[in-house]
């Protein structure tokens, strides 16, 4: 058997055009003889500015024994000497004589760097080892645009349209509205809607993804499930249809010919085009000026008192002078009571021995105050959104937390189920490493399987972090039968216990819960009003910033047969990152539909 040996290949996305929508990144047959060939493709071209870049691997081989295949991808932005990396591993086995695919979902490095200094540069690099063969490396750069949202379009949508689009966005971020400094200029990033992935990871950097009605009714149901799952989670679909179809028709959850529906914290949108081309200058302007979900990675946490759960999290001095001190008087020590006292002239000799010293024991002494003064370990607060739906047998999971470490004897952690997680910029303190001053540290990540490593956490610092899950349960709340004039009673199969809860039902009355409910235990409510409960609401979720805040009134208010809860604990949903921090007080939210009899 040949030995294995390592086999570079280095490739950066372009953020041009292409003239497919699967962008090759490798496509090498590495032995004509044997057939042997791998290829790596991207399913959306260009990448998004975050979350996860679906890459399909076909790997054939054919010698006659068995080879696994090893992916390292190492994705990175960089602006001169700020760099941002996120670094992933992955394997694929090959049996010989056999031709093996997979779909990794790889995590993409976040600009997060002052945008207005420009178009900061992305890189993709993808190694990957296997039996014997060379590859000459290969390199490319992609400049990612600033001042529009992430979009993903169909081929369908952007056969006849992309290149009035992108000259349309262009000349708009040209003339004064937006800013562009150069580099390549995309409306979106283009796909085969037969090849998207059936996980809702895969669109989690995108702000919008464009579908024509046709395009929609030809997915999988599962690429549907996991669309919708992305939708939940805060995405927003755009469904393209010509004249005489409904949301209805096309069989999608909460539409209606209104258009615009809010589904949990997204939103699904019927538009109307002729079937063939979209018109430019309404396109663009339609998406123009809508949120971008990165700037809430970079920017939205980033004042200081924007983010009321930092509040919560309290306030620490950094205690600075305490090391100012400590080098004085180590300075007078290891200079002038060294060389006059300690080794005075005639026993000069003896700086070999003292210096060295006096460095050990000040440097154990630096130890112990900081132990003393810091601990380890951390603490930390954490606002946690459940959305439940039970017709799909699955929870929503939006958590925002922050920590405040001591020292860590470790900062690797394992999640227990696909997670997005990604660090935010903080506020301008001496605790914060990833934020916006040019003394920022940059954010470097590696993501292998379950484990997380790299600065997620780090000691005697201050870091946030937004996460996404969907969480498969049967967890719920059942309406109890009962005469129509009655009070409603809910029956709980929560799995944990809610101490406050509000309902609206089906025709539109409000009620509320007298004490705490129990998972198993039933409870009869009691009449409330609008006003009693907007002002419960407004407390509840006062911890979560601007942007979720909004999307949680527009989801949860004027629902009916809807619930919104609280609960101090859901350790079946809450998302657990790094051990040794102690989290704190959590602030728990839960809703979702109610289940009739």
């Amino acid at each position: 058997m040949k030995p294995f040996h390592r086999l570079l290949l280095s490739v950066l996305l372009l953020g041009a055009t292409a003239a497919h929508a699967q962008k090759n990144i490798a496509n090498e047959e590495l032995d004509p003889l044997s057939g042997t060939r791998v290829q790596v493709r991207s399913v959306f071209d260009p990448l998004p500015p975050s979350g996860y870049a679906p890459m399909r691997i076909v790997a054939t081989n054919g010698t006659g024994r068995n080879a696994r295949w090893g992916f390292d991808f190492h994705s990175q932005t960089q602006y001169y000497r700020q760099q941002n990396e996120h670094d992933s591993s992955f394997a694929l086995d090959v049996p010989g004589r056999s031709t093996q695919s997979a779909l990794f979902m790889v995590p993409l490095a976040v600009d997060y760097d002052d945008s207005s200094r420009g178009n900061n540069s992305h890189a993709l690099r993808v190694d990957f080892s296997g039996t014997g063969f060379e590859v000459s490396p290969k390199t490319d750069h992609d400049n990612r645009s600033t001042g529009f949202p992430a979009l993903a379009l169909s081929e369908t949508l952007a056969e006849l349209s992309i290149s009035k689009l992108n000259h349309e966005l262009e000349a708009k971020l040209r003339s004064g509205g937006g800013r562009h400094y150069g580099g390549s200029t995309v409306f979106g990033s283009r796909f085969e809607p037969a090849d998207l992935p059936e996980s809702w990871l895969g669109y989690s950097g995108f702000d919008f993804v464009l579908l024509s009605s046709t395009d929609w009714q030809k997915l999988k149901p599962a690429v549907k499930r996991a669309l919708l799952e992305w939708v939940r989670m805060g995405g927003k679909l755009n469904v393209y249809a010509t004249a005489g179809t409904t949301a209805d028709s096309l069989g999608l959850p909460d539409g209606s010919d209104a258009a615009k529906e809010r589904v949990s914290l997204g939103k699904i949108t019927v538009l109307s085009w002729d079937g063939k081309t979209l018109s430019a200058g309404p396109t663009v302007n339609h998406y123009w000026g809508q949120t971008q979900r990165v700037n809430s990675l970079t920017e939205e946490h980033a004042t200081l008192g924007a983010w009321s759960l930092q509040g919560l999290l309290g306030t620490r001095s950094f205690a600075s002078w305490q090391v100012i001190v400590f080098l004085v008087v180590f300075g007078l020590l290891v200079g002038p009571v060294n060389l006059f006292v300690l080794a005075p002239a005639g026993k000069r000799h003896k700086l070999f021995i003292t210096t060295p010293l006096l460095s050990i024991g000040a440097s154990l002494i630096m130890v112990v105050l900081i132990l003393v003064q810091d601990g380890t370990g951390g603490v930390g607060r954490r606002f946690v959104t459940i959305n439940l739906e039970p017709g799909e047998a699955a929870a929503y999971v939006t958590q925002e937390q922050i920590s405040r470490t001591g020292v860590l004897l470790g900062a690797g952690f394992e999640m227990k189920q696909p997670v997005l997680i990604e660090p935010l910029v903080m506020p301008d303190t001496p605790w914060a490493k990833l934020k916006k001053t040019s003394t920022a540290q940059s954010a470097n990540l590696t993501q292998d399987g379950r484990e997380r490593r790299g600065n997620f956490f780090q000691s005697r610092a201050e870091q946030g972090q937004v996460l996404r899950a969907a969480v498969s349960t049967r967890a719920r709340l059942e309406l109890k039968a009962a005469a129509p004039d009655a009070a409603p009673t809910l029956i709980s199969a929560l799995g944990f216990t809610v101490d406050e809860l509000f309902y609206t039902d089906a025709e539109g009355a409000q009620w509320r819960l007298e004490k705490p409910l129990s998972t198993g235990q039933s409870a009869t409510l009691v009449k409330t009003d609008d006003s009693a409960q907007r002002l419960w609401w407004e407390a509840a979720v006062n911890p979560a910033v601007d942007s979720l805040r909004n999307s949680l009134y527009n989801t949860t208010m004027h629902r009916r047969a809807f619930f919104v809860a609280k609960a101090r604990q859901a350790p079946d949903f809450t998302l657990d990152t790094l051990s040794s921090i102690r989290w704190e007080d959590d602030r728990i939210v839960v809703f979702g539909p109610v289940t009739q009899p």
